[in-house]
Order: structure tokens, then sequence, then C-alpha cells
């Protein structure tokens, strides 16, 4: 089930644009995760030394037993604005920025609860949680170029049409865990997460003796004392580096038979990431690795490369 609100406000700025304002909210209740009905209580099997944890499971005899249910529930905030002028003197463009906010316990249906015996430990952001997302587009009718006398300049200089989308948007966040079974709940748990001593340094703005480079503080981060799990606030913690895509294109189209108006050849040169911007993949989140908190890699989920693409096309 999901209950969704939202109030939009809307100015008219004469001659120029139109502003728009908007808030949207959502309630997702009842959404499916997945429960590991025969864990352990935290500490149980170092409680228990030696002994077969199928023995002191609920269902005893029995190891792993997942079921998906129906007991998660999400929240969503967001602020929306937008300024879209039509096209007026050969110019259009448009403008969106939204700031957001979404919280869940996990955010899809292969998700497993880390604790069933404690699921409030695992409130924390979505792992599609992007704070920030700004999209502009514009079309540009490049009014120079088309009155020279010669008819040759002004068929080749006039007429041109720039055109192009740029979007940013911060980071997708993550957790630092591993496979291993710290809270002494039983094989099938799922990763667990690792405790903090601190509130992670923001990106890049930290300093410290061997830790430049490192896209968060990699100190911070300690494993959970046995028989424990790390509390809540510690599930997404850290927000991996932002995206940015930059594209362009210039076109024209020449008239190729004279007094023949549908017989058209038309020129497009398009940029893709024109400003060869890199953009970073998510940083290694293993604490056992010896990259830990480091970007080694750039452009796995997003292309960072540029990327140009020209073509001609003849309609008649």
């Amino acid at each position: 089930n999901a209950w969704s609100w939202n109030a939009a406000f809307e100015q008219d700025i004469p001659s120029f644009a139109t502003f728009t304002l908007a808030y949207v909210g959502r309630r997702g209740l009842h959404l499916q995760q997945m429960e590991q009905l025969n864990q352990l209580h935290p500490g149980t099997v170092q409680a228990n030394p030696g002994v077969n944890t199928d023995a002191l499971r609920p269902f005893r005899g029995f190891s792993s037993i997942l079921q998906i249910d129906n007991h998660g529930s999400s929240i969503y905030h967001s602020l929306q604005a937008n300024l879209n002028r039509r096209l007026s003197h050969g110019l259009l463009f448009g403008v969106a920025y939204t700031w957001s906010k979404s919280m869940d316990y996990g955010s899809d249906q292969s998700y497993q609860l880390p604790d069933i015996y404690n699921p409030k430990s695992n409130w924390g952001p979505s792992d599609f949680d992007i704070r920030n997302t700004l999209v502009v587009n514009y079309v540009w009718d490049i009014p120079y170029g088309n009155n020279f006398d010669n008819r040759f300049v002004n068929g080749t200089l006039g007429n041109w049409q720039l055109s192009g989308t740029t979007q940013a948007q911060s980071g997708e966040p993550f957790t630092v865990s591993t496979n291993d079974d710290f809270a002494g709940v039983g094989a099938g748990a799922g990763a667990q997460r690792w405790d903090m001593t601190a509130t992670p340094a923001k990106p890049h703005q930290f300093a410290g003796a061997g830790q430049t480079g490192y896209w968060f503080e990699p100190t911070v981060f300690a494993q959970p004392a046995g028989g424990t799990e790390a509390g809540r606030g510690t599930r997404n913690v850290i927000y991996a580096p932002g995206f940015q895509s930059w594209n362009i294109a210039l076109q024209k189209s020449f008239h190729v038979i004279p007094g023949h108006d549908n017989h058209q050849l038309t020129f497009r040169g398009e940029a893709f990431n024109f400003t060869n911007h890199p953009n970073w993949d998510t940083p290694d989140h293993n604490p056992t690795s010896g990259t830990f908190g480091e970007v080694t890699t750039k452009g796995g989920t997003y292309a960072s490369d540029r990327q140009l693409q020209f073509s001609l096309r003849y309609a008649f």
C-alpha cells in the first residue's frame, strides 16, 4: 500500500518563463522484504561454542528458512522546482531541480534483514536515495550569419541551431559491511554492517596520516563486538560520488536544389560528455580491502569519456 500527497504553486513570469514549485510525498506500507525466520538471537553462537547452530534455532534441526513478508515501510519527501521557457526569439530552455529524501528498511524484495528481531536498526536511506538532481535543457536558433549579401556565406553561416542537455546529481548511498557473523546469529543471516566510532568526515574534507585520496574516512569503521550487531544509523551512511552529463548538439539544414524546399540536407554534430568530465564509481567499501575508502575506477555506471558523433541526412 502507498499514500501520496502533493502540493504545487505556479507563477507565470511575463515575456520570460513559467516557474513551478511543488512538494511531493509518498508513504509506503506493507512493503515486501525478506526475513530469516529461523535466525538465532544475537550472541547465541558465542554463548554456545562448539554446538551445531541448527540445534539452537527456533525450528530445531532446520537451517535457514527465508520468507518474503509484507512488514516493510518507506517514506519519501521531495521539493521540485521547474523553470520553463517556451520557444521565443529563437530560444527555448528548461531548468528542473529536485531535492529529495527516501528512507526505508530495505529497498528491494531480495534484501534480507540482518536481524529479524530488531528490524528498526536497519532503518536508513534507501539504496536509490539521490538527494540533489539538476537537469537543464535548451534549444537556441543562432541568429548570427543570416544577413550577409553573399548567398554562399549566408547559406553556410546562417540558420545553425544549438541544443543540449546537462544533468548533475549527487551519488547513491552504500553500506560498509561484510559476511562475517559478528552478531552470532548463525549462517544465512546475510551481510552484517560495521560499527562507527565517529561520524565519517565528508568527502575530501578531512586530513590524516596516509588518508590522502580517500573518498571517506576509513578509520572510523570497526567490526562490531562479538554477539552484537551494528546500531541504527549504519546502513547507507556513506554517499558515493555524484554524476554529471554534458551533452550538446549543433545542426544545420541546407536546401540542395534552389526553389525546392522539399529537398534538404541536414548536418548534425553531437558531443556526449563534451567536457570530458570523469564520473567516479562507488568507492571500495570492503573494510578488509587494502583500498578501503578509495575510488579506484570511473565510468562503470555512467560512461565518462567524451564521445563525438556526426551525421548527414538527405530528405526529399
